[in-house]
């Protein structure tokens, strides 16, 4: 094979795979992939199962930046680590990729979406380095921060065609499966530490929220409820013929797996229809509390004002002007209500004090005649951005916020990975066998 650099992008559900150089993945690996949890290539068959993985991923979406921290308290001993990544990064070489002898020169540029503590670091680099003989591996950890602005860098997204040069700054909001990450990035280095914002937000959270606050509203339907039953609802209102959110129809029709299952089960004793009239309230309340209520701390808009806010002053503009969506969370929310962008657009604007158009204003008269009141504390907290959120007739300014296209924005990280393995870039830190960090060895996995 002519491809010597692989990359490999460590997902909190996902697993993406493929060559640098190449504009896409070359297979998409999901937790809920059925022969991906039980990979068997004859050694340590019971622990082939991916299920501890992503299960440890999950349950470490709350680690802060920075290196080993209490929030991995479930981490286990590397020898466990091994016998569980050891079997994953084999099946990736030899059945998704085709590699049957890899060699030392042979190079991976590992994502990460946390900054893996000791003993996950430690197996990681035994497995690659030491049992599967690769030449040297790069770890770009704490998400696709560290790697998506090599994909940024190289294109245009301004609204004006006439603009060709790069902004100063952009803010890169990461929705993902458990949280949301926020942070502005410089052109030519990382992301601004200080502007790093990790929160609750993520699609799975999202839908979490829709469940209990149609359980809170007591729902008949909502007895065996599930997430799943959740997402259903979410993605049957967003492919309504009208999902405006002033205008659109206050139930629609749903059929949920949950009553499927119970409608097709021979026990039961009654006949359960499957179809059902859901009240898109909750739906609506749960989109703004967890994406658009800047009163809370936990919010999307929130954590993107006070990024900006944490950032150098001759930053704040530019940014918001630069506000780029990525991750599976953006994807799945990008036709919510009047669309996901132009729905953060507004609720920034709501928070930095800037007059609205005539219907927005409406809906939020509307929102506070519900007993949505806008918290005075949480707007004069964000006054500050006014004048860099208004923009005046003609001139430049105002918030912006885009999608990565024509890249699709849940692979924009693996991306901007495989544009950093194809540069081969010698002032990273590559980890090679050599190195000290791999030199103590554990036990061999062949027993």
């Amino acid at each position: 094979s002519t491809h010597q650099t692989i990359v490999v992008e460590l997902g909190c559900s996902r697993i993406k795979v493929g060559f640098a150089g190449e504009p896409k993945p070359r297979r998409v690996l999901s937790s809920g992939d059925g022969g991906a949890l039980g990979i068997d290539d004859g050694m340590c068959t019971s622990s082939c199962t991916w299920n501890h993985f992503y299960s440890y991923l999950s349950s470490s979406s709350d680690a802060v930046i920075g290196g080993d921290n209490n929030a991995h308290s479930i981490a286990t001993s590397s020898y466990d680590w091994e016998k569980t990544l050891y079997p994953l990064f084999s099946y990736i070489l030899t059945s998704i990729l085709f590699i049957q002898r890899p060699s030392r020169h042979r190079i991976l540029v590992l994502m990460n979406d946390i900054f893996p503590p000791r003993h996950l670091r430690e197996a990681l680099l035994r497995v690659l380095l030491d049992y599967l003989n690769l030449g040297s591996v790069l770890l770009v950890n704490g998400g696709g921060f560290g790697s998506v602005q090599y994909l940024l860098e190289g294109m245009n997204l301004s609204s004006n065609p006439l603009i060709t040069q790069q902004p100063k700054a952009s803010l890169v909001v990461d929705i993902g499966t458990n949280e949301a990450r926020v942070a502005v990035l410089v052109p030519g280095s990382l992301f601004l530490v200080e502007t790093y914002q990790a929160i609750p937000a993520g699609y799975q959270a999202f839908l979490r929220k829709v469940l209990a606050l149609y359980q809170e509203a007591n729902e008949n339907w909502t007895t065996n409820a599930t997430v799943e039953d959740a997402n259903v609802i979410v993605q049957a209102w967003m492919s309504a013929p009208n999902t405006d959110i002033s205008t659109a129809a206050t139930t629609i029709s749903v059929e949920l797996p949950t009553l499927m299952k119970q409608s097709n089960d021979p026990s039961e004793a009654s006949t359960v229809s499957s179809t059902i009239q859901v009240s898109v309230e909750p739906l609506l309340e749960a989109f703004h509390q967890v994406y658009l209520d800047y009163t809370q701390s936990t919010s999307l808009v929130y954590a993107i004002l006070n990024s900006v806010l944490a950032s150098p002053i001759d930053f704040r503009k530019v940014a918001l002007q630069n506000i780029i969506l990525l991750g599976g969370g953006s994807v799945a929310l990008r036709s919510f209500g009047k669309g996901l962008k132009m729905e953060v657009e507004t609720a920034i604007k709501s928070a930095c004090g800037v007059s609205l158009g005539d219907d927005t204003l409406a809906m939020e008269e509307e929102k506070k005649d519900d007993g949505m009141e806008v918290s005075s504390i949480a707007q004069g907290r964000f006054q500050s951005l006014k004048a860099a959120v208004e923009r005046s007739d003609g001139q430049e300014g105002g918030v912006q916020v885009k999608y990565p296209d024509p890249f699709a924005a849940d692979v924009a990280h693996w991306i901007g990975a495989s544009v950093m393995g194809k540069l081969r870039l010698s002032n990273e830190d590559w980890i090679s066998a050599s190195s000290s960090v791999v030199s103590a060895r554990g036990e061999r996995l062949r027993r």
